[in-house]
């Protein structure tokens, strides 16, 4: 038995298959009768770290789930090299990945585990997740939830707000504003989606492009100094260093609510404001005693676009609704405190969609045979610049000299 980290920002199921210093267990394929070798090699990036490893199937089952109880042979791969991909003390061995099949490697060759349960299973193309967070009990490393496959909303509440997924590969959303505090951070919409915003169970933090991050991380400095004698260490706003102050103090307290606006059509968004209980995580390495908490900042700079991780999700109900492609979210009854709401906007929200530049087949089928006809026109333009050149310069006869001492000296 292991256990898998679920992510909803990539389509692979993986398990651990040589022992790693992060590992306390791994999956030894020799030992299983039912594995079978597809003797493909596969390699996944995610926003953070990454793992190659080799494609096979085996038999599955996943016994905590409520529907997809079922063992079936899938599709996984086992994972044989990583890279930042495990976490020390998170107690997980793999990942299964919840996104859409196109994000699946080798492209056309797996069918993700969630596809291939519900459409034996006859489920409806749904899940909904409710992330609680890491349990005070057990330690920051222990996080609990729920994950609910098919049709209905788990425990979720009835009263929920939604929004489009953009595109089907992964959930991607459109930001149309980000403020603390009820202060707008004053940044073109469209740098928020550059080059995407996406849903991402797997990551921890609330990433953000660079142009985004330097201006959230200037508000927040300038909104949470002012309670904190002395200062926070510059460390701690660069997420490399963990602030301590005892509980009663409650220092967090100095920290702004943060509030996401996303889109729901060119005139409305929905707002999911999150406090500072949620974005300043307890350090991982830190022993904190009833005396002493020590937090680590779950804001962090991205280089691909911006992603909504559990810094944003915990304390919410999550449906993804593949089907309908919609995402619907509901203030849950485990985790930090979030608020939910709707608002309109005069403005066009639009402008802030990020549309990659692409080439089309089409113009990439007449970019090659433009270049393909240059090519086999370079012989005929070099005979025709030849003989520009020999007209254009052709020799004139000086009058004073005779013709049969003309050389090239005078003329």
């Amino acid at each position: 038995m292991f256990n898998v980290l679920v992510d909803t920002g990539s389509s692979n199921f993986a398990i651990a298959a040589v022992m790693q210093k992060e590992l306390d267990s791994y999956f030894e394929a020799k030992n299983s009768s039912s594995f079978v070798d597809l003797e493909k090699e596969v390699e996944v990036g995610y926003t953070q770290g990454s793992w190659s490893g080799r494609l096979g199937k085996d038999v599955v089952l996943f016994p905590a789930l409520q529907a997809g109880t079922t063992p079936y042979l899938m599709d996984l791969v086992l994972i044989t090299s990583s890279h930042n991909f495990y976490v020390n003390n998170s107690q997980w061995q793999g990942i299964v990945g919840l996104a859409f099949p196109v994000l699946a490697k080798p492209q056309g060759a797996v069918q993700p585990w969630i596809d291939e349960v519900i459409l034996r299973d006859n489920l409806t193309n749904a899940f909904t997740l409710e992330l609680c967070g890491p349990s005070r009990e057990a330690g920051p490393s222990s996080h609990y939830g729920r994950l609910t496959l098919g049709s209905g909303s788990g425990s979720c509440s009835p009263v929920a707000v939604s929004c489009p997924i953009r595109r089907k590969w992964f959930y991607e959303v459109v930001v149309t504003a980000l403020s603390l505090q009820g202060k707008e951070v004053s940044i073109p919409c469209i740098k928020f989606n550059t080059d995407k915003t996406i849903v991402d169970s797997g990551t921890s933090n609330l990433r953000l492009p660079p142009e985004v991050f330097k201006a959230v991380m200037k508000e927040l400095k300038l909104q949470a100094s002012g309670g904190m004698n002395p200062p926070l260490p510059e460390g701690f706003w660069s997420g490399n260093e963990e602030a301590c102050w005892p509980e009663s103090s409650k220092l967090w307290m100095n920290f702004p609510n943060l509030t996401i606006h996303l889109a729901t059509g060119n005139h409305s968004a929905i707002t999911i404001t999150v406090g500072p209980r949620s974005y300043l995580r307890p350090a991982p390495d830190s022993v904190s005693t009833s005396l002493l908490d020590c937090w680590v900042l779950g804001i962090e700079e991205s280089q691909t676009g911006t992603v909504l991780g559990a810094v944003i999700l915990e304390g919410l109900c999550v449906t993804f609704d593949r089907a309908q492609g919609v995402i619907t979210f509901s203030e849950s009854t485990c985790g930090p405190l979030v608020t939910l709401s709707e608002t309109h906007n005069t403005e066009d929200m639009s402008v802030c969609m990020y549309t990659p530049k692409r080439v089309g087949a089409l113009t990439l089928a007449s970019y090659i045979m433009g270049g393909l006809l240059g090519f086999l026109s370079l012989p005929l333009v070099l005979a025709a610049l030849r003989w520009a050149w020999n007209t254009a310069h052709k020799l004139r006869l000086n009058q004073g000299i005779p013709f049969t001492i003309l050389d090239e000296n005078n003329t």
